[in-house]
C-alpha cells in the first residue's frame, strides 16, 4: 500500500486566506483526498524558518527580512508566490504630542520597533531617502508584542509597526506619518512571499500548484466578496466583524497575471525583477546590521517563478 502523501502548511493567525482556507477546508481539498493536510501555526518568521530546516513545514509565508535571513542561513527553501504587496499595513506612527510632522522632523527622537523586520528595512530606507541614517534618530529593539505598553508610559516619540497593532496607536492619540507602501516612489516594494521546502517542492510539485491555485482563488474572494470572509472569519477567529474588515482593507495580494512581470517576480529566467531587487536591498541592509555575515551576488536562484507561469 502506498504510503500517503502529507502536506503540512504554516500561517500566521490573522485573519488572511491561509487561515480561511483552512477554516473551509479549502485547501485540504485542493492537495486532495490521497493528502493528510497538517496546519501549524506560527507568529514570527524565525518559526518559519526553523520549521522548514527542521522538516517541519513544508509551505508557509514569510517576511522578505526574515526569508533573506533564511536564504543566507542555507535553508532548502524557495520564494514561489507574493503572498502580499504590504501597502498601508505597516507604517510609521508618531504621537501627535511629539509634534513631528515629517521624516526630518523624527531627528533626535525615539523610535520603537521589532529589529530585523520588514518594519525595519522600511524605516531606514525611508530615513535614506531623506539624507538621514540610523545615527540620527533613537531606534529602540521592542518586540511587537510589547509596542503598545511602550507606547503608553511615553517611552517612545513613534513607531513603527504593523496592523492590528498600528490601528490601536493610532486610537491612542498617534497619527500616520508614513506608510511602507510609500517606498515604492524610490523602487522599493516590501512584501511578504510563500516558501516551500525544497525537498518537498521536488517530491510533490503538483502539491505545490494545488496550494498556490487555491491561494489564488482565496484572494479573489477578499477581492470580490469580503463580507464572505468577515462572516467566517470572524467568528473562526473571535473578532468583531470591524476588526475583519479593517484587516481585509489592508491586505494587498498580487495577482497572478501581475506577479509574472518584472515589476515583482518575472517569468523563469529572469534576471532584474523588483523582488530580485528588494530582496538584494534588504540583504545589504540585514549584513549592514550584522544580521548576515554575506550577501549572495544575486537571489535569482532562490526564486522559482516556475508555478507562477504555469497558473497563467
Amino acid at each position: 500500500m502506498a504510503q500517503q502523501k502529507r502536506a503540512i502548511l504554516g500561517h500566521f493567525g490573522s485573519a488572511n486566506p491561509q487561515v480561511l482556507g483552512k477554516a473551509t477546508s479549502s485547501f485540504a481539498e485542493a492537495l486532495g483526498s490521497g493528502v493528510k493536510t497538517d496546519f501549524v501555526s506560527v507568529s514570527a518568521g524565525s518559526q518559519v524558518l526553523a520549521a522548514i530546516a527542521g522538516n517541519s513545514m513544508d509551505l508557509c509565508n514569510i517576511g522578505s527580512s526574515p526569508m533573506v535571513v533564511g536564504f543566507g542561513q542555507g535553508v532548502k527553501m524557495s520564494m514561489v508566490y507574493v503572498q502580499k504587496y504590504i501597502t498601508d499595513s505597516e507604517s510609521l506612527v508618531v504621537r501627535n504630542a511629539a509634534g513631528i510632522g515629517s521624516l526630518r522632523e523624527l531627528k533626535g527622537k525615539s523610535i520603537g520597533l521589532p529589529f530585523n523586520t520588514s518594519v525595519h528595512f522600511a524605516l531606514i530606507a525611508a530615513l535614506e531617502s531623506m539624507g538621514m541614517g540610523p545615527g540620527d534618530v533613537r531606534l529602540l529593539n521592542i518586540k511587537a508584542d510589547s509596542i503598545q505598553a511602550a507606547w503608553r508610559r511615553g517611552s517612545i516619540d513613534a513607531a513603527y509597526i504593523w496592523a492590528p497593532i498600528l490601528n490601536d496607536l493610532v486610537a491612542e492619540d498617534g497619527a500616520i506619518l508614513m506608510r511602507t507602501g510609500d517606498l515604492a516612489e524610490s523602487g522599493v516594494l516590501v512584501f511578504d512571499g510563500i516558501v516551500v521546502r525544497d525537498s518537498f517542492k521536488k517530491e510533490h510539485p503538483d502539491l505545490v500548484l494545488a496550494y498556490l491555485k487555491e491561494y489564488a482563488r482565496l484572494c479573489d474572494i477578499y477581492r470580490n466578496d469580503p463580507e464572505q470572509v468577515v462572516k467566517t472569519l470572524s467568528p473562526y477567529l473571535s473578532l468583531t466583524p470591524e476588526m475583519t474588515h479593517a484587516y481585509i482593507r489592508t491586505f494587498h495580494p498580487v495577482p497572478t497575471a501581475d506577479q509574472a512581470t518584472d515589476k515583482w517576480m518575472g517569468m523563469p529566467g529572469a534576471k532584474d525583477t523588483g523582488v530580485l531587487h528588494t530582496l538584494q536591498m534588504q540583504a545589504e541592509f540585514l549584513k549592514s546590521a550584522n544580521q548576515l555575515p554575506s550577501v549572495p551576488d544575486t537571489f535569482a536562484p532562490y526564486v522559482d517563478s516556475s508555478f507562477l507561469a504555469q497558473m497563467l
